[in-house]
């Protein structure tokens, strides 16, 4: 979120053994945030009760 504060960890490794630098989580928190700012609470609760009719329907 672009609110949170930054993040000041420098690359680690997960405990998969996968390497994740800071430039990679600041490319997903981006990429999280546009996601999150596509739509208005608005439309996103219009899809969700569209969803739940779809659901409903089956």
């Amino acid at each position: 979120m672009a609110d949170q504060q930054p993040d000041t960890r420098g690359d680690v490794v997960d405990e998969r053994g996968v390497l994740i630098t800071a430039e990679g989580r600041a490319r997903m928190r981006q990429k999280m945030d546009e996601i999150r700012n596509r739509w208005t609470p608005e439309q996103r609760e219009e899809r969700r009760q569209a969803l739940l009719a779809r659901l409903d329907a089956a």
